[in-house]
């Protein structure tokens, strides 16, 4: 019998797959044999991480219901959370915060979720990181800020938003250009 974590070159067992691929039901079979939701690829992510990357909800719900961590980092630190974000998978992101992902979460570079959507212009995941206490004014490694970054990018309406919330504009960086 083949075993349901054997893995690709890069570190995808057939769970990282099914995450990608929005298969609940083979999910739930990978896990019933034993496949472990905590395997991560080469690059840190686990199934949680793909299924935040592609949006694949219902994958996602049951990696939690099956005790999946949360606020698992890969390598570079990236939770899912900060996926979700980059991404602009509002329902995962949602689902994540539900479930006690940490909006403070700080990457290996210091960017937070919040961090990751000022800079994409993902205003519905802004409002959402925002209304579970994402903080306006973390900075970075660099002291960059969501609203630096949101500047620096040219979006208004984050701009707004973060402004509106809170966000300090006499907040300088540690660096010149970022």
């Amino acid at each position: 019998m083949a075993h349901p974590d054997a893995a690709t070159t890069n570190g995808y067992t057939p769970l990282h797959i099914s995450a990608r691929e929005g298969q609940v039901d083979v999910a739930s079979v990978l896990l019933e044999a034993g496949a472990a939701h905590s395997l991560a690829t080469k690059k840190g992510f686990t199934p949680l991480h793909v299924a935040a990357k592609y949006g694949s909800l219902d994958v996602a719900k049951l990696l939690l219901q099956r005790r999946a961590a949360a606020d698992s980092a890969g390598k570079n630190g990236l939770t899912p959370l900060h996926v979700a974000a980059h991404y602009d998978n509002q329902k995962v992101a949602l689902l994540l915060l539900e479930k006690g992902a940490s909006p403070h979460a700080t990457a290996k570079n210091g960017y937070t979720p919040l961090h990751i959507a000022a800079k994409k212009n993902q205003m519905q995941i802004a409002s959402t990181l925002l209304n579970y206490g994402a903080e306006t004014n973390i900075v970075t490694k660099q002291g960059v800020t969501p609203l630096h970054l949101a500047s620096q990018e040219g979006h208004t309406d984050m701009v707004t938003l973060l402004l509106d919330k809170g966000a300090n504009i006499h907040m300088s960086t540690k660096v010149f250009w970022f």
